[in-house]
């Protein structure tokens, strides 16, 4: 893809949230109200982005972490740009999450808009989540 491999510190902001009910049901008041309150936050998180991928790991990009259990669907790239839609779970076992990202990335910067949408047979409401990411290549990946 062309990330230079090492540490990466990235941004996150959520843009939108909102809770969406199952036919019939309604989402608490207070789902919804914690996820208005959540929409503006930002949070930092730091990956160690690598060429040595071990077969059949999460795929991690700066700030987006897919697990391994997903299925990718539909993925461009090129040099500089990134589109991807990953499917976890299914409904028939109570979960679902689907996540679309685009991003524009160089070797050493990448901003991304992400949309996930989850919903749990069990809570019987989904979620939508709306974040833009902001990285950069912040050096070598500390050892573990």
């Amino acid at each position: 893809m062309g990330l230079k491999p090492g540490r990466w510190h990235t941004v996150i902001r959520i843009t939108a949230a909102t809770a969406l009910p199952a036919s019939g049901k309604v989402v608490p008041e207070n789902i919804q109200t914690e996820l208005r309150k959540k929409v503006g936050s930002s949070f930092e998180t730091e990956d160690c982005i690598g060429s040595n991928q071990i077969p059949h790991s999460d795929l991690v990009l700066p700030g987006i972490k897919i697990a391994s259990e997903c299925t990718l669907g539909e993925v461009e790239a090129d040099r500089r740009h990134l589109k991807l839609r990953a499917s976890c779970g299914s409904l028939s076992d109570g979960f679902r999450a689907d996540v679309d990202v685009e991003a524009t990335y160089t070797d050493v910067a990448m901003t991304a808009n992400a949309e996930t949408s989850a919903f749990s047979k069990a809570a019987g409401f989904g979620t939508k989540i709306n974040v833009t990411t902001s990285s950069t290549y912040a050096g070598e990946c500390r050892s573990r």
